[in-house]
């Protein structure tokens, strides 16, 4: 059996030598002796001293050795904690992801500092709290959210799993790692259909017990709120639109769900550029029959458009908004008309019998910000949104 006490020659070794391989052994030997007890009160109160001293060593590695040997054992006091902690991430570690002294408090205190190999063994450690959960899904960086998230011994509070996918839900490692999560509540299973391949779009539908049509719905869904998201700057002026509306239709992209979605986010241009592809005339035409003041117009569009007659009256009502607001696309009264017209619509449309139509309003709250769905439903007199928005 080796021996792991230490010998009169370790010290020489430790006094003659400066290496920190030496200093490694000897720091071992040590905390052998320490662990193994039958130590004097004063034998050990010098070994912690000793241990005290290889951990301030200015060798990286002698410090580095000392957080593996003693990071989840009796040697490693608060205080002695606290050094390692503060010391470069190689060191801290250690300590960090397998002590399991460390509190709440004091790891948010150290989440308080940018180092991110810090933040990712705070990720890593057996047991994290929903406090300590929530705050590193706030600070941390991608690789740090997608080993919380993968963390099965993380507690992650429905808020803390939406704020990770607004900040990186659309990075393939953090919305697969959060799709493995079990017990996910139904509102994230919706939000992550949209961001996961097929293969776990999949398992998330048969663990959670989605429809296959309700997954493709979610996932086209997304699909359109992001395509949104991505072409209102490059909608410049009326040009931008038409170019924009051609490409989205010779694609198949431009549904009768994103022409509503474009209608209700307030970018008229867009609207009656794709009214237009989509019915094959000018952009100029399709608006005019759309805002005509006869039931008329806007029917035989939306017809030669290919939308569903069941979908016309949603349109009406939006357009109706629009009309009355005086409302042509200008971004500063953006926020106005969308929150006047998420009222209108639930107010004039709600309840409904065809899930269509409550498909049609839902998607509304995927493109809203907070303060528009907080407006819209004071207005239209409903208490709750079904599903929070992420913002546009």
């Amino acid at each position: 059996m080796t021996d792991t006490s230490l010998s009169i020659r370790d010290v020489e070794r430790l006094l003659e030598s400066s290496s920190a391989e030496a200093r490694i052994d000897t720091m071992r030997k040590l905390a052998g002796d320490l662990e193994k007890g039958g130590l004097t009160d004063a034998e050990r109160s010098l070994a912690l001293e000793v241990m005290h001293c290889f951990a301030a060593d200015a060798q990286v590695a002698v410090r580095e050795a000392v957080a593996w040997q003693i990071r989840n054992n009796a040697m490693l006091t608060a205080e002695l904690a606290e050094r390692l902690v503060k010391d470069v991430a190689r060191v801290a570690f250690p300590i960090l992801r397998d002590a399991g002294s460390l509190g709440d408090d004091f790891l948010l205190g150290v989440l308080a500092d940018p180092d991110a190999g810090k933040h990712m063994a705070v990720a890593s450690r057996h047991t994290v709290s929903a406090r300590v959960a929530g705050a590193i899904v706030e600070t941390g960086n991608v690789a740090v959210v997608t080993a919380l998230l993968r963390n099965p011994g993380a507690e992650l509070a429905e808020p803390a799993l939406h704020r990770a996918l607004d900040r990186f839900g659309r990075v393939r490692m953090v919305s697969e790692a959060a799709a493995t999560r079990p017990g996910l509540p139904l509102a994230v299973v919706e939000r992550l259909v949209a961001f996961v391949s097929d293969a776990v779009r999949a398992t998330l539908a048969h663990t959670h017990g989605l429809s296959k049509d309700l997954v493709d719905r979610l996932a086209n869904r997304g699909r359109e709120s992001a395509t949104l998201r991505l072409l209102r700057p490059a909608l410049r002026n009326a040009e931008d639109a038409e170019a924009a509306a051609r490409w989205l239709h010779a694609n198949g992209r431009f549904t009768a769900a994103l022409l509503f979605r474009v209608l209700c986010a307030g970018d008229m241009a867009l609207f009656a550029a794709g009214l237009g592809a989509k019915a094959g005339i000018p952009a100029e035409n399709a608006r005019r029959l759309a805002w005509d003041d006869g039931a008329l117009g806007l029917r035989a569009v939306l017809k030669k458009a290919s939308v569903a007659p069941v979908l016309v009256p949603p349109f009406q009502v939006a357009i109706g908004t629009a009309k009355r607001m005086g409302y042509e696309g200008s971004d500063n009264r953006r926020d106005d008309f969308q929150a006047e017209v998420m009222a209108d619509l639930f107010a004039a449309l709600t309840p409904t019998n065809d899930w269509a139509v409550d498909e049609l309003l839902l998607q509304l709250f995927d493109g809203a910000s907070d303060e528009v769905i907080d407006r819209a439903l004071d207005q239209a007199g409903l208490p709750f949104a079904p599903v929070r928005g992420t913002g546009t």
